[in-house]
């Protein structure tokens, strides 16, 4: 089977990055952008979720930083699951690894990325995202770069 011919089309995994910070939020979109994902951006929690509402389900995986000026991302992670079984969650944070016991971290069954990171590290932790937690891997395939 050749990538791209009828029996294999390429459909694009689309990521949510939600994060308060734009510079942060605009590096980790361009990054995942470049590899091939289709990224939506959120500054917040309450941007996020209208942009879930509105992405009717097209949201494969949701970046989350843990800490937001507008609530914290373990909480927007629960509401998220809650309303939209299935999606899959990747945390980050620059806050160091005894910081997040606070916001409930230790408790989750999600894959965590700290900040600041490498290309590969952002790629390898969404890759490990989309394979795990609730709910299948989404049935597509990413396009690689050329």
């Amino acid at each position: 089977m050749i990538p791209g011919d009828a029996s294999f089309p390429l459909v694009t995994v689309t990521v949510l990055v939600v994060d308060d910070r734009s510079l942060a939020r605009r590096i980790a979109s361009r990054i995942l952008s470049e590899e091939g994902y289709r990224v939506l951006e959120a500054d917040g929690a309450d941007e996020a979720l209208e942009v879930l509402a509105q992405s009717r389900g097209r949201v494969d995986l949701v970046v989350i930083d843990v800490v937001l000026n507008d609530g914290d991302g373990v909480a927007l992670g629960h509401a998220i699951r809650e309303q939209w079984p299935g999606r899959h969650l990747l945390y980050m944070s620059a806050f160091p690894a005894e910081a997040m016991v606070h916001y409930g971290m230790q408790t989750l069954d999600a894959p965590f990325l700290a900040k600041p990171f490498t290309r590969s590290e952002l790629v390898a932790k969404v890759e490990e995202a989309l394979e795990r937690g609730e709910g299948a891997a989404p049935e597509r395939r990413r396009r690689t770069r050329s």
